[in-house]
């Protein structure tokens, strides 16, 4: 509400309280200092009567802006996760080799499509991606997941050195704030640690997501680790594998200070 209205309804609370005080004492018989401190206490409840019932018609439609708001929104996701399972269903039963193009379209579907838990890596150059509309918009429906669907969401960035990291420092600082698991780890570590490197030899890709308990997202990169193209897997296997991989990165990996 802007000010303007703000002092209008201050002015009319305080205007009802005076005029039912001289009304009271108008009234009043006989008139005396008694009845003057009467008539001010029965303005001053009137002033507070209609402030309290302003105040509650207000958080009132407040409520049922914010209901319509969610139900909205409820909606919005029901939606998108119908779209996204049939997105699903398509891929798989084909080889789905996502176009580097349409990559940012299909992350969003498969946020949309989060039920409780989005694991994910991201070892992609610090300057693709993270600075664009999509991802905005990647950030918000996290946060919704989070909120609505009360979704595990975690997401570890691999860097290979320092300057990465205070480059995605804002990044980090954003997804931390709306809910997301965060850690960062050098790529170096995964190298000279037997375990994680034993299993990062077996993935195809550093960069992937584990999409609830149902597919791998991967996403590929050139050797300067722009984006090339994405693929979904479908393998029961192949989950166990990266899972594995992913739960042993996390514990591995730090929290950034903020």
């Amino acid at each position: 509400m802007d000010k303007t209205s703000e002092f209008f309804i201050k002015f009319f609370e305080i205007s009802t309280g005076v005029i039912v005080a001289f009304i009271t004492y108008w009234v009043s018989e006989p008139k005396s200092s008694i009845t003057g401190l009467f008539s001010i206490m029965i303005g001053l409840i009137s002033t507070l009567v209609v402030a309290n019932l302003i105040e509650s018609y207000r958080q009132s439609r407040d409520i049922k802006k914010t209901n319509l708001h969610l139900a909205s929104l409820l909606k919005r996701i029901s939606e998108s996760q119908q779209a996204t399972s049939h997105l699903v269903n398509i891929f798989r039963y084909s080889v789905p080799i996502i176009p580097r193009e349409q990559a940012p379209e299909i992350w969003i579907e498969f946020l949309w499509g989060i039920e409780d838990s989005f694991s994910a890596t991201s070892y992609i150059n610090p300057d693709e991606g993270w600075d664009q509309v999509y991802t905005q918009l990647g950030l918000e429906i996290q946060r919704t997941k989070i909120r609505v669907n009360k979704a595990s969401i975690r997401r570890v960035f691999i860097v290979d050195n320092k300057e990465e990291i205070t480059k995605l420092q804002n990044v980090m600082g954003k997804q931390k704030e709306a809910g997301i698991m965060v850690k960062y780890i050098f790529k170096r570590e995964i190298e000279t640690n037997s375990m994680l490197n034993t299993l990062a030899g077996k993935l195809e890709t550093l960069d992937f997501a584990l999409v609830d308990s149902t597919f791998i997202s991967l996403l590929f990169v050139d050797k300067n680790r722009k984006i090339k193209h994405g693929q979904v897997i479908f393998s029961k296997n192949q989950f166990e594998l990266y899972k594995r991989f992913y739960d042993y990165l996390f514990e591995e990996a730090e929290e950034i200070e903020f």
